[in-house]
């Protein structure tokens, strides 16, 4: 992801099934804004020299944000894009804190032996009990001590693991892997016909979409909005001229999920913003009822420890993921995966020597991971960077967060993550004082995700949203429509993808070119740079959002 690497990286796509386990190529997005002066009674400057013809449609207005009188305020570009609301993200939408699930099973430290088969017979049992009227069936809770598990833990609906605080220590054994699996391996699968959005245009932060039919729409509900992507956008966007046949190709797009809140002749109104604009010319967009099969609901981790220093030693931990090493090293070695599952979390807890940390799968939604720690991340030499927070899903939120280690991707995204997602009030710092450390979207337009309040501690920090061009799997522009507010680094790119864009306010650090800007066909136009190196007001843009949406 970064605009220094020297080495060309693995994607980060891993090995669950879903949309992104096929080859993707993708990507697309509206025109969203470039600079412009900015009305606001915070301090606010806009480089007006950041402005580029390319990321703004003919004839359109900048799309801005300004706190005014205590408030908000948002003004749309000329196709009637903006900022979105990241206050949908995590645990029920944004809409309340994780249940305190009831003890119902105990499991005591072992005696030096494998302990994971008595950890999930416990979790088996507790599964087997009738949940609750919010859906919890209990807590186990494993003792103070270590717990020697191999990467197999799978928590159902309704259980939760519950450590006793950092004294309890999952010690990972065997190959690596993700020690707890929250969530099947599932894809959306459409059920019933297609209703087609009728509307030319549905801008970034659209909450509602006009259909051909809407009649078999209820309030409640959980659709898929789908943007394909197709050969035009994929041209449109310069995806289709990466060199070493790298070039995107047409597959189902954005699957955004998304709970219906009303339905008004055939408008829907959706409880989450669209975060890449839906454009007719480019394939418009269709929506519709979904299974997906092994959805895990209300299961969390919680209040413990982990230590994977035993993975270092695989003889694949050093090697990329690639054949049959896909399944191990580094860049499987993680304390939770997140699939297909809705409504889920992970708090309280703190991991050593691993070599990734988290992963939210595309197939996840309504996750909040919060006050989690991934220090000393062992990656060795050699290898590309692996991510400690990756999101391959959407609404999820990651706060409160701490990373130490070199050569990592803290907080990132995944191929064409739907979003809105957030990452806030968290740090990073790398080991020695020279590593590298960087957050930003990953690979193939990951949109709608905001970095709030990120400080990454390193001279060779960065925040990056730029083309990636042919590096990793042919990754391209890696995110549209993402929002840095108030972080901090040594370094920052943010450009703009044609008809999208990406925004940062009160970014500290100094403004650096994309690494690839030289070899591509036309030089990618910046992003909206908005107060560079001085705060903005609010201090954050998530917590702004959340407490006007209540």
């Amino acid at each position: 992801m970064g605009t220094r690497r020297q080495r060309r990286e693995p994607a980060l796509e891993q090995p669950t099934k879903g949309r992104h386990s096929r080859t993707m190529s993708k990507g697309r997005i509206t025109a969203i804004c470039v600079a412009g002066a900015l009305a606001t009674t915070a301090v606010v400057w806009v480089q007006n020299h950041e402005r580029a013809a390319q990321a703004t449609p003919a004839g359109s207005t900048a799309a801005t944000l300004a706190l005014v009188n205590g408030k908000l305020s948002y003004t749309p570009d000329g196709l009637g894009n903006r900022i979105p609301d990241f206050s949908a993200a995590g645990y029920k939408g944004g809409d309340g804190a994780a249940p305190q699930a009831l003890v119902v099973e105990r499991v005591a430290e072992g005696k030096g032996g494998n302990d994971t088969s008595r950890i999930q017979a416990a979790i088996d049992r507790a599964a087997q009990l009738k949940p609750s009227a919010d859906g919890m069936r209990g807590a186990v809770l494993l003792g103070p001590g270590k717990f020697r598990v191999t990467a197999s833990l799978k928590l159902p609906s309704g259980v939760v693991l519950r450590g006793s605080g950092t004294d309890t220590v999952l010690v990972a054994q065997g190959v690596p892997g993700s020690l707890v699996t929250i969530g099947g391996d599932g894809a959306y699968t459409r059920v019933g016909k297609r209703a087609t959005i009728t509307t030319p245009y549905v801008p970034v932060g659209a909450t509602k979409i006009t259909l051909d039919d809407a009649s078999s729409f209820k309030a409640g509900e959980q659709i898929v909005v789908q943007r394909p992507t197709t050969q035009e956008w994929i041209h449109a966007i310069g995806m289709d001229k990466i060199p070493g046949g790298e070039s995107w190709t047409p597959n189902s797009g954005i699957l955004a999920a998304r709970t219906v809140v009303a339905v008004s002749g055939n408008t829907v109104t959706l409880d989450a913003p669209i975060t890449t604009a839906i454009d007719k010319k480019y394939g418009g967009g269709t929506a519709w009822h979904y299974t997906l099969a092994g959805r895990v609901t209300n299961a969390g981790v919680e209040n413990l420890a982990a230590d994977a220093t035993a993975f270092t030693h695989d003889p694949n931990y050093g090697r990329p993921e690639d054949g049959k090493n896909k399944e191990a090293g580094a860049f499987a070695s993680r304390l939770v995966t997140v699939g297909a599952a809705r409504d889920v979390w992970v708090k309280d807890v703190r991991l050593t020597h691993f070599g990734s940390g988290f992963y939210v799968n595309d197939n996840a939604s309504r996750v909040t991971i919060e006050r989690a720690s991934d220090l000393d991340m062992d990656v060795p030499d050699g290898l590309a960077p692996p991510p400690a927070f990756m999101i391959g899903g959407q609404q999820v939120l990651v706060r409160d967060t701490t990373v130490t280690g070199d050569r990592v991707h803290a907080w990132t995204t995944q191929a064409f993550a739907a979003g809105p997602n957030v990452f806030t009030r968290s740090t990073a710092t790398s080991l020695s004082p020279g590593g590298q450390v960087d957050a930003g979207p990953h690979m193939r337009w990951g949109s709608g995700t905001l970095y709030d309040q990120l400080t990454i501690k390193s001279s060779d920090g960065a925040f990056i949203a730029a083309n990636a061009w042919d590096g990793g799997t042919g990754h391209g522009w890696q995110g549209a429509n993402n929002v840095f507010w108030n972080t901090k680094a040594a370094t920052f790119t943010i450009l703009a993808p044609p008809t999208a864009n990406n925004w940062a306010f009160g970014i500290s650090g100094k403004q650096v070119p994309g690494k690839h800007d030289d070899e591509l066909p036309t030089k990618p136009a910046p992003g909206t740079i908005v107060s560079p190196g001085k705060a903005m007001t609010p201090a954050s843009l998530y917590a702004q959002q959340t407490a006007e949406r209540n």
